[in-house]
């Protein structure tokens, strides 16, 4: 109802004059809405047109549940030799009647409420899906059971694309004019994979529960049914595949799905309150078979690589890729096989072993092992062991580093000494002692690094500081240490970053903190070239649709080629006690690690309990495995006899021209002390020192220099 106004009065003697007559409006109106009508209904003909003829064209996918997967190949690196299959296909196809009701009402439930509702596509829940990818909520695909069904059956799940979901949706009308919604559901539980290789309800109860389908409980089947949204990944409280799954996040999913039971009348509220604990599991590693030694790569390192090059779990195991790692067949088998690593632990239960082969210079991972049960805790990369002596050199790095002279004859190598910062447990002061009782008093950092002497480096640590020494471990490539001084209720060190300032004890510089045998290996072909390189485990990957995958690592960065060399002086005179002159050796009574041409090898076996006794870095199971491996290594980690030439050539090229300036020195010392002489005789003194021993001494000190690379055998 318009508002009451009054009309303005006209000025006395003044004619009225009227406004010409308007069009109605409510007439243009109609025109308007009959016109957008028209072409709304233009639209809708053409649409169903086009949609009829689309819909006529697409058909059923020739396989319901046969023939739906194909297994993913891993091979080493010569593309040839089969590592191992990631072909996952369990799946065992039973009838619905095979099934508990529980299982069907909750995958229902919680994947599609409305399954009895629609005829393949549910109009309501792709409304709901389009408003609420419009406000910018999370993407909802709004997929009914039935197109998830053919959307696995046809291998397009993997496109996102609109024709895609308009492929499936015409798909899922047609499967649902062919078949019940029984057999669809059936049909779908026996395809879906619930994670950990399962493909199917019958194979998901016996890899989760140990028991058939027919024989799950409500919690049970709740808890499968919540995997489907997220296979192996945070929905396993058990996370076998290292995705990130947790017993909360499992929590949460499980929880949800009983309610939606609820909510669609398949779960008395009464029973549901009575479900509270998350039912416990199989644990996968318990397998007695395991997956073998090569189980960390393929199923650890592989899976997690390409997840996160976008290739995920159940595409590579359903995808039939091949699949190249970085390992080296030969070099992996010599490693493994033959030097007695996997018998390390049988012949004693206390005692175990790992081991990691790193390519300096481009972070390709060539060897691996981290114990028998490839499902089970990787000794190689999730477990830290004390390195001991091992990692002195990190001290002579850092030292180096900071500027600090480590040729000079200063430090005490006595045994054994106390320090301030070195104490037990009720913050006493306590002993240290060298390995072996060795004393050295007056050594250098480098001396005292290349005979192991703990009481000289503690020292230089101890000035330093523990978060210098870190700093510099994690440039080297350490990516995680374990903090002794930090221990829970079972004795378990606390994980640490040695790239963040933590507070890290002096005691750090004599190895006391745990670190792994990947990292080793890293941190040594750092050394070895002078170049950070991040390891990494494929190279390619060549598949029907996801390929091809090709490894892309980061350009290596420079740690200091003149500065990991004079790191690296006592390792090679390490070397040359065994008579291997291509080679670096690194070594502490549980751990030996180096490098030769090509090649960085780390390698610890140790008692589980103790980490050894420390009385000797030799004769030790390490000292053994490392030494078979690199006596047994092919040409390809060894220097050509050309090279071995020109690096000899090279050296003895640097000494001429060195004993040629020490001569030419020597000549200038002369006549400048004879000018000396003539000018001033200077009262001797009995701390004068004659000029040729000062310099026979300050020559056997003189650190190499940087143009010295060009000696070593592949410098």
């Amino acid at each position: 109802m318009r508002p009451f106004r009054k009309r303005p009065k006209a000025e006395p003697g003044e004619p009225s004059v009227k406004p010409p007559r308007a069009k109605p409006k409510h007439r243009r109106k109609k025109r308007k809405i009959a016109a957008l009508g028209l072409a709304v209904l233009i639209l809708v003909a053409a649409v169903a047109v086009v949609g009829s003829v689309f819909y006529a064209n697409v058909d059923l996918p020739e396989a319901l549940d046969d023939e739906l997967s194909q297994g993913s190949t891993v091979y080493y690196s010569d593309g040839e030799t089969v590592l191992g299959e990631l072909a996952a296909e369990q799946r065992t196809s039973v009838g619905l009647d095979e099934i508990a009701d529980d299982v069907e009402h909750a995958v229902v439930a919680a994947e599609d409420a409305n399954f009895y509702g629609h005829p393949g596509v549910d109009a309501r829940g792709v409304l709901r899906a389009i408003v609420n990818n419009v406000k910018g909520g999370d993407q909802q695909g709004a997929s009914t059971l039935t197109q998830q069904y053919v959307g696995l059956v046809a291998d397009i799940r993997g496109d996102g694309s609109y024709l895609r979901k308009a492929r499936e949706a015409a798909m899922a009308m047609k499967m649902e004019e062919e078949f019940s919604k029984d057999e669809i559901l059936n049909h779908y539980l026996n395809i879906v994979y619930f994670g950990r290789g399962a493909y199917g309800v019958e194979a998901a109860a016996q890899a989760f529960f140990g028991s058939s389908a027919a024989e799950l409980s409500t919690s049970q089947a709740a808890l499968l049914v919540a995997q489907i949204k997220s296979p192996d990944g945070p929905f396993d409280p058990r996370d076998p595949y290292g995705q990130g799954g947790s017993t909360e996040a499992a929590t949460e999913r499980w929880e949800y799905v009983l309610d939606q039971m609820v909510a669609t009348g398949r779960l008395e509220q009464v029973k549901r309150d009575a479900i509270t604990v998350l039912p416990e599991t199989l644990d996968p590693t318990d397998d007695p078979d395991g997956l073998g030694p090569e189980g960390f790569v393929t199923n650890g390192y592989v899976l997690r690589e390409l997840a996160a090059a976008g290739i995920g779990t159940d595409e590579v195991l359903r995808g039939g890729f091949d699949i190249v790692t970085t390992l080296d067949a030969d070099l992996q088998e010599l490693a493994v096989e033959q030097t007695g690593i996997r018998e390390v632990t049988a012949q004693d239960e206390d005692m175990a072993a790992a081991l990691t082969a790193v390519e300096p210079g481009t972070g390709r991972v060539l060897a691996y092992y981290g114990g028998e049960n490839g499902a089970g805790l990787d000794l190689a990369a999730d477990v830290g062991h004390r390195p001991g002596t091992a990692f002195n050199t990190v001290v002579l790095a850092a030292a180096r580093e900071a500027g600090i002279d480590v040729w000079s004859s200063e430090l005490d190598g006595s045994s054994p000494r106390r320090f301030e910062t070195y104490v037990d447990a009720e913050g006493e002061p306590m002993d240290l002692v060298n390995i072996g009782g060795a004393q050295e008093f007056e050594t250098s950092l480098v001396e005292a690094v290349g005979l192991k002497l703990d009481t000289p480096v503690y020292e230089v640590a101890e000035g330093l500081g523990g978060d210098a020494i870190a700093r510099t471990a994690a440039a080297l490539g350490i990516e995680r240490m374990w903090d002794p001084h930090d221990l829970d209720e079972h004795g378990v060190a606390a994980a640490i970053d040695p790239a963040q300032d933590s507070g890290f004890h002096p005691d750090i510089g004599i190895g006391a903190y745990p670190i792994t045998t990947l990292d080793a290996a890293v941190m040594h072909a750092i050394l070895a070239t002078g170049e950070v390189v991040e390891p990494y485990f494929v190279e390619s990957v060549v598949g029907r649709e996801a390929g091809p995958y090709d490894a892309d690592p980061s350009a290596p960065a420079e740690f200091g080629r003149g500065l990991a060399a004079e790191a690296l002086a006592p390792l090679y005179e390490n070397a040359m006690e065994y008579g291997d002159f291509e080679v670096a050796v690194n070594a502490s009574s549980t751990w030996h690690a180096g490098f030769s041409h090509g090649l960085s090898l780390a390698v610890w076996a140790g008692d589980e309990k103790q980490e050894g006794d420390g009385s000797s870095h030799q004769g030790t199971i390490a000292e053994k495995i490392w030494w078979h491996v690199m006596n047994g290594r092919s040409d390809e980690y060894r220097i050509s006899e050309e090279e071995r030439w020109q690096a000899e050539a090279g050296a003895a090229s640097e000494q001429a021209n060195e004993e040629e300036e020490e001569e030419a020195q020597a000549e200038q010392d002369e006549r400048d002390d004879a000018e000396t002489e003539e000018t001033s005789e200077p009262e001797p003194t009995e701390t004068d020192v004659e000029p040729s021993e000062e310099r026979t001494t300050e020559a056997a000190e003189e650190p190499p220099t940087e143009s010295e690379d060009a000696g070593w055998p592949w410098g």
